[in-house]
């Protein structure tokens, strides 16, 4: 529900973007060209349901769940370089999720076929990488330039890595996935100053079987350290919330559920 819910909000505010702006043109080098990191620190809750060969009774249902296998928090490093000529942007941006513990076993577990029985000490290593490319235009919504709105489409990638290793088991798979990307940026910039607050929606939306699903719901202050006409450098920080999950079609599928949040934010942005 509440992906399905996060998608129809991207898909209505960016037919009101589609409006015709109520400001001319950016006094602006036509050229723009941007980078962006950012970290983010919170806690995860979750499962990796991973079977053999879709095989019944090849793994646990739902589990191993993310806290048995010792991971509770995650660290999140994100990127991204934009290229734009006056509203039109292209983007390449992605986030590294790697994610490791260990821990003791309350009950026993199949994960992979493999059997780790009850009171094992397990580690674990769960990377959730995914990649994002797209085109994205922005919209000025008032003469004062104070108000822009910004839709996105595209791709997104999915690098999953599980591990799992006991005293007489180890489980591994790997895959990678792929699905379509929208999003929306809406930025609050009072009388065009350092200032500002962006909202961030990105989410995939929902395909059937078997494609990923990641969303992304950020908010964030900016200030502009320096801010020239061609150049700028921010520091921004806030709060985010995110979710990845997967299903495939076998009959015992590959399930993925990862909910990140609250997540703290914070990164830097430089413009030229």
């Amino acid at each position: 529900m509440r992906r399905t819910l996060l998608f129809t909000v991207i898909i209505m505010i960016t037919f009101v973007a589609a409006a015709p702006p109520a400001a001319a043109q950016d006094a602006e080098s036509p050229w723009r060209f941007s980078l962006e990191g950012s970290y983010r620190f919170g806690s995860v809750d979750g499962y990796v349901q991973t079977p053999s060969g879709g095989e019944p009774g090849s793994s646990s249902s739902k589990r191993p769940t993310l806290s048995e296998i010792g991971i509770d928090d995650a660290s999140i490093y994100d990127a991204q370089a934009v290229v734009a000529f006056r509203n039109e942007e292209f983007f390449i941006g992605g986030q590294y999720i790697h994610m490791s513990g260990s821990d003791t076993l309350d009950a026993p577990l199949m994960s992979q076929g493999r059997t780790f029985a009850a009171g094992s000490a397990v580690s674990s290593d769960v990377d959730l990488d995914w990649y994002r490319f797209g085109y994205r235009h922005r919209f000025t919504l008032d003469r004062g330039g104070e108000w822009t709105l910004t839709p996105s489409i595209g791709a997104a990638v999915l690098d999953f890595h599980y591990r799992l290793r006991g005293p007489t088991a180890t489980a591994d798979r790997s895959y990678i996935k792929l699905n379509a990307l929208l999003g929306l940026d809406a930025e609050w910039r009072p009388g065009h100053g350092r200032f500002s607050i962006n909202a961030d929606l990105f989410g995939t939306p929902p395909i059937s079987p078997p494609l990923p699903e990641m969303f992304v719901e950020e908010i964030v202050a900016t200030y502009r350290v320096l801010d020239r006409r061609d150049t700028s450098l921010a520091v921004f920080g806030g709060v985010a919330f995110e979710q990845i999950y997967y299903e495939d079609n076998q009959t015992l599928p590959n399930r993925i559920s990862a909910e990140f949040g609250p997540m703290l934010v914070v990164g830097v942005g430089f413009r030229f």
